[in-house]
């Protein structure tokens, strides 16, 4: 077979692999990735508003943690899809889960 009509070949299989649909198995995580934007600062101090990211059909589970000790303020917050919550943050930040096992850092904007 030429080098020629081995390449329109391979480029025809990959092509064609791009374009078959791809079936991906729903994600097993417990809640959704939360979004969260700065609402009222203050000299120490700001308010965060916490919601679900767009499109998300599960809830999000956010708690808060001091910054300089890494202790976790309280019990973690369920907040629903659709609804928002604010959280006062002074020396604490946010952390989300998705799985209940697993914090991530969630970053205010």
């Amino acid at each position: 077979m030429p080098k020629r009509s081995l390449l329109a070949v391979l480029t025809v299989v990959v092509l064609a692999a791009l374009a078959a649909p791809v079936t991906l198995s729903p994600p097993s995580a417990k809640y959704c990735t939360p979004i969260a934007f700065r609402d009222r600062v203050v000299g120490v101090g700001y308010q965060a508003v916490v919601r679900a990211a767009p499109g998300c059909k599960k809830p999000v589970k956010v708690r808060k943690e001091n910054t300089r000790t890494g202790s976790v303020i309280g019990e973690p917050n369920v907040i629903p899809v659709g609804e928002v919550q604010r959280v006062w943050l002074f020396t604490h930040r946010l952390r989300y889960t998705l799985d209940d096992r697993t914090y991530q850092r969630l970053e205010v904007r």
